[in-house]
């Protein structure tokens, strides 16, 4: 082993290019030895993308595996495809970083952290959010008791950008059942940031789910989600949609309050935070100055890069990563959780119950359970249900 991680990239997508990529080409004791892709355009995008040889661009990620000096390997295509391809990755004792979610089934993902630990290697989840600086910010002003006890911590979320996938492989693929949810599950960055603001894990989730923005379009998966979530000790709301919403962060705690807002109040991820500021006990407020790069794409970056050292850093220091598969397999509990009480009409507590047909097949198993009569996503005929 030398003191440069060597590793492989498997699926070439746009994330590759704003987030990856630059990590991979900043860390000088990180390097990508070969590319592995299903899509022969794709391959020669990477190629070009990271001065790679044709020699070192692979069809088949088995291929990639087999290379001697390759210590781990960044997995990055469709969540549908992952579980074989970190199965395979464990069994040729590589460590792995991998796209969000880590499934679109909580078993499989649950399946997925065990093996991990079985094998003595690594897996860590792509959750960047963790390291944008006005999240770090945030919880830095929250571990220092800024104000007290957290008490409900919302996240405004109704902005995204819905970004098509590469069009080389499948433009529409987050549209599709096979993305094993929406907006939610593309944007499961809130539900992760929700846990680490509070500290605790989630205990109940409720939730109401629709498709109105995309009805015309004879949606199968949402557009709109509006979660609550109980943690031991505090509460979390996430507002979220595909869209032109609010955007930003508040939080309530037992002396004051937090919140954050971004340049043309877009949502967290797609622009540049410009407010941030506290309110004490007696209704003060302090303006906290933001620690942020000149563009917004540059802290995208920056982010991606800060997860790639500490999975380097997991690694060499044979320690857990900031996102370990746990923690995957956590948030998709919650989201799948949301999606059963948005067509249920109930509260689901987390774990999720292993008998539930939504814990062992995902989205597939919605239709199996008792859906409300009122339900807003049983309506708008998404998940498999029948208007």
């Amino acid at each position: 082993m030398t003191n440069t991680l060597k590793v492989g990239l498997i699926g070439c997508g746009n994330v590759v290019y704003y987030g990856h990529r630059p990590a991979l080409k900043t860390l000088p004791d990180v390097e990508l030895v070969a590319l592995a892709d299903i899509t022969p355009a794709r391959r020669d995008i990477g190629g070009d993308w990271f001065g790679l040889r044709d020699d070192q661009l692979y069809a088949d990620y088995r291929d990639l595996m087999a290379i001697d000096e390759i210590e781990a390997v960044v997995i990055a295509v469709p969540q549908k495809h992952r579980p074989q391809i970190v199965l395979d990755a464990f069994a040729a004792g590589l460590h792995v970083l991998s796209e969000k979610p880590i499934s679109n089934v909580p078993a499989v993902a649950a399946d997925l952290a065990r093996a991990a630990d079985a094998a003595g290697l690594k897996m860590a989840m792509v959750h960047n959010y963790h390291f944008l600086p006005e999240f770090r910010q945030i919880k830095g002003l929250l571990s220092d008791g800024l104000i007290g006890d957290i008490r409900v911590a919302t996240l405004h979320f109704l902005g995204v950008i819905d970004h098509p996938g590469a069009a080389e492989y499948q433009a529409d693929w987050r549209h599709t059942l096979a993305a094993g949810g929406g907006v939610l599950m593309d944007m499961i960055h809130a539900v992760y940031l929700a846990e680490w603001l509070v500290g605790e894990a989630a205990q109940q989730v409720m939730a109401f789910v629709d498709a109105p923005e995309y009805a015309h379009r004879q949606p199968v998966i949402e557009d709109l989600a509006l979660l609550q979530i109980a943690f031991p000790s505090a509460y979390a709301v996430i507002h979220m949609a595909w869209g032109e919403g609010v955007g930003g962060l508040d939080i309530s705690g037992a002396d004051g309050q937090i919140r954050m807002r971004y340049k043309q109040y877009q949502s967290g991820g797609f622009n540049q935070p410009v407010e941030l500021y506290s309110v004490d006990s007696q209704w003060q407020r302090t303006d906290h100055a933001l620690e942020n790069l000149p563009e917004h794409m540059d802290n995208t970056a920056r982010s991606f890069t800060e997860l790639w050292a500490d999975f380097r850093d997991a690694i060499r220091e044979d320690r857990q990563p900031i996102a370990p598969a746990a923690a995957g397999a956590r948030a998709l509990e919650i989201a799948l959780g949301a999606y059963a009480s948005a067509v249920t009409g109930r509260v689901f507590s987390l774990p999720l119950d292993p008998a539930s047909p939504v814990y062992q097949k995902g989205i597939d198993g919605i239709a199996e359970l008792d859906v409300w009569a009122g339900s807003k996503t049983k309506a708008a005929g998404i998940f498999g249900l029948r208007r």
